[in-house]
């Protein structure tokens, strides 16, 4: 018998339809994924643009608006100096009409004292008269009275006598009358006076704590019979200088 030749079995292999399935299912997952990819790239570089956009178109605005705020602080600050400028022309002249009522009221006081003056050498009454009446403060509470007496006759006799002061006020609620010794802290009772025109009278007042004064009272009291004694009351009006 002849050789028998051996015959070579090939099995078929056999494929599953789930596996094939499942590698188009990548496929189309990849492909979907691509897709998304490139449409996020393209949305995301789009819209970054446009922010881009609004972004340079928003700096914009708000540059010009800062330069605007710029000119109103500007318009503002010319506007307030202007004020300023203003108050101190209107404070300058503020003070050039106090400064003219003060002198005005100085030559009315100075008038008043030379009319007074005046009328009493018409009147010729007593013989003998006070004018130039001041009151000026020199310290706390210390103030300088001065008067002028003089004689309104055209004789060489010479006056002579004394002079009294005494200051009335209130102290509390209690009006009193303070001697001249209690005004001059004991120094002094009276002012000497000789004379034969005029004669200047001078002398310090202290005001005791608690006394508001009203009014000064001035005595004259000649020697002899040729000049009669009088009394002059003066309101309490403190002078500058």
């Amino acid at each position: 018998m002849g050789k028998l030749k051996a015959i070579k079995v090939v099995t078929p292999r056999i494929v599953q339809s789930g596996e094939r399935g499942r590698g188009w299912l990548w496929l189309v997952f990849l492909a979907v994924l691509a897709a998304w990819t490139w449409q996020v790239f393209e949305f995301g570089r789009q819209h970054g643009g446009i922010d881009r956009v609004r972004l340079t178109e928003s700096d914009g605005h708000l540059r010009d608006r800062i330069t605007e705020l710029e000119q109103e602080r500007d318009l503002l600050r010319e506007q307030a100096a202007q004020f300023e400028r203003s108050g101190q022309i209107d404070r300058a002249a503020v003070v050039d009409v106090q400064g003219e009522v003060k002198s005005l009221q100085d030559e009315r006081a100075a008038l008043k004292r030379e009319v007074a003056f005046l009328k009493s050498l018409v009147s010729g009454g007593g013989k003998l008269a006070l004018d130039d009446f001041r009151l000026t403060e020199v310290e706390d509470d210390t103030y300088r009275f001065e008067v002028t007496l003089s004689k309104k006759t055209e004789d060489d006799a010479t006056v002579e006598g004394q002079v009294v002061l005494r200051v009335r006020g209130v102290q509390g609620d209690v009006e009193r009358t303070l001697d001249m010794q209690s005004v001059t802290d004991g120094r002094r009772s009276n002012i000497g006076i000789r004379f034969k025109n005029f004669q200047k009278l001078r002398t310090d007042i202290i005001v005791p704590e608690g006394f508001r004064p009203i009014a000064v009272e001035v005595t004259v009291e000649p020697e002899g019979k040729t000049f009669k004694p009088f009394e002059q009351i003066y309101d309490w009006k403190v002078t500058d200088t």
